[in-house]
């Protein structure tokens, strides 16, 4: 099973007809779950089974927009284990964490050793995970990037779907 969970702001409608586009290529009901995240001003998670988790398209389409996501996968015992990428802007490249099979980031013992070894501080470790899990996605927002400061709205403000 794959989970995508995207948010943070969508610039303009082109923007969001892309976004809708970028995920139906691996989920069904993309427009509808995009449009209901954003009348409900949550980030908007995808799930399904896909080829080994990879869902490129997605990616390079949040990544070009500056757009957070997450992205987990379950283990295929014998093929691969349960992992998880996330970026968001400022990141150079998505970062990748072992996961649980619910998609939440988690550490083995012989990771949290090296990092350790590295000079990580348990504080920087718990920092590092909470930036992996799918709740530190924003949520998801249409602003209107012709709007002008000091007409009816300013960019990014929000405009209904």
């Amino acid at each position: 099973m794959t989970t995508v969970t995207i948010g943070g702001p969508l610039k303009g409608s082109q923007a969001l007809s892309g976004l809708i586009a970028a995920t139906g290529r691996y989920f069904d009901e993309s427009e509808r779950l995009v449009r209901e995240s954003l009348a409900e001003g949550r980030s908007v998670t995808f799930e399904d089974i896909q080829d080994y988790g990879l869902t490129p398209d997605i990616d390079r389409f949040c990544q070009a927009q500056g757009l957070s996501y997450q992205r987990a996968w379950s283990a295929r015992p014998g093929v691969f284990e349960a992992g998880l990428r996330h970026w968001r802007p400022g990141l150079v490249s998505p970062v990748a964490e072992a996961a649980d099979d619910g998609g939440e980031p988690m550490m083995t013992l012989p990771a949290l050793r090296n990092a350790l070894a590295a000079g990580e501080t348990l504080t920087d470790l718990l920092a590092r995970l909470d930036e992996a899990v799918s709740a530190a996605v924003p949520p998801l927002t249409l602003v209107d990037p012709e709007l002008t400061i000091g007409s009816h709205a300013s960019v990014g403000n929000p405009v209904v779907a």
